[in-house]
């Protein structure tokens, strides 16, 4: 017989978690962070608060690169920048939408890293290309 606890478990929905969040805003930009939010979101049913945080993630990468234009800002500031857009899906989108204290299942990052890569990968030889 499987004790409570571990029943209770199986039954938990699997979510990427807030760390996972932080890590692909760091690695990539906001907007992979954002679309791991979106899954979650949409794991759980919740369609209309998947598309207010996808229009989060477009909005904030146009924001981001405007502004590093417009003031010059030395590229590696993008990383403050991704790291302050995890901060608002995390602390603002995901408690709002998901709950801080939501009880879930972690899911594996390897389907979304590998995804994230060939995406940076076809960015990168398109970028390489037109130099």
């Amino acid at each position: 017989m499987i004790p409570e606890e571990e029943n209770h478990d199986h039954k938990l929905p699997g979510l990427y978690s807030k760390t996972l969040i932080l890590i692909f805003a760091i690695l990539f930009s906001t907007i992979f962070a954002a679309a791991l939010l979106v899954v979650n979101l949409r794991i759980l049913g919740k369609k209309k608060e998947a598309g207010w945080v996808l229009l989060f993630g477009i909005v904030y990468i146009i924001a981001t690169a405007l502004v590093m234009q417009a003031f010059s800002l030395s590229p590696s500031m993008t990383i403050i920048a991704n790291v302050i857009g995890a901060a608002i899906l995390n602390e603002f989108f995901w408690n709002k939408f998901i709950g801080s204290d939501f009880p879930y299942k972690k899911k594996s990052w390897i389907k979304p890293i590998l995804i994230s890569v060939g995406i940076a990968l076809v960015f990168f030889m398109l970028l390489m290309g037109s130099m």
